[in-house]
């Protein structure tokens, strides 16, 4: 619990008047069969959704490449899902402290990295950060399609258990102008903190990348 410990004053003289906020990288889960009710590991893929941000790590740009998805939130009044693209996070407090701990008392082989952004330097990068209201039960009235992504549901993100009941963030992730795809690189200023695993870490090498990126700032927290 250390590590925790250490983790923890350093987001609190951290997050004063700048708001801290942490998206995590999940690894890939399995899917359903429907004919044998039963769940099966997903067909392989070249690379998961963890290997995409340590690819990050390995590009020679100071930014974080990042890519939004959609169907965040609860359905439309309509009942269809929001299709504005969007980077899922947690705020960064007490309760993301309790979960935190949560997490390194039982585990949870899906949290594969968790990268620890500064929302006021987003903020300041034109990107709209949306604070998240928490439901414990489905809206009444339903809102319209603009707003699915404003409202969250704990219970439908029952795989990032220990931190459904965290408070949600969600930055949305504005198309490029020339390709219209979600993706945008993140300023590099706006990067605080990496959320790694204990098992398998390497010091030395974490290090080279930090250093071949220019993160001299970056702090490492071993608490996956």
């Amino acid at each position: 619990m250390k590590e925790l410990t250490r983790f923890k004053r350093w987001a609190n003289r951290n997050r004063i008047r700048r708001g801290m906020i942490c998206h995590f990288y999940i690894s890939e889960g399995k899917a359903f069969d429907e004919k044998t009710e039963q769940k099966k590991p997903k067909q392989k893929q070249y690379y998961g959704k963890v290997d995409y941000a340590y690819f990050n790590l390995f590009s020679d740009s100071q930014d974080w490449l990042i890519k939004g998805t959609t169907e965040h939130g609860v359905r439309s009044i309509r009942d269809e899902l929001s299709q504005i693209p969007c980077l899922n996070c947690f705020e960064v407090n007490d309760k993301f402290y309790n979960a935190l701990e949560a997490l390194l008392e039982t585990g949870n082989d899906r949290f594969g990295m968790g990268i620890i952004l500064n929302k006021r330097r987003l903020k300041l990068a034109d990107f709209k950060v949306i604070p998240v209201e928490a439901l414990i039960r489905p809206p009444s009235p339903f809102p319209p399609l603009s707003k699915c992504h404003h409202f969250d549901w704990a219970r439908l993100r029952r795989a990032l258990w220990p931190f459904n009941d965290c408070d949600v963030v969600r930055v949305e992730i504005p198309k490029s102008k020339i390709y219209e795809i979600p993706i945008v690189a993140l300023p590099y200023r706006a990067i605080m903190g990496l959320l790694v695993r204990q098992k398998g870490y390497r010091e030395k090498a974490m290090n080279e990348l930090l250093g071949a990126k220019k993160w001299n700032g970056v702090e490492i927290f071993l608490l996956l």
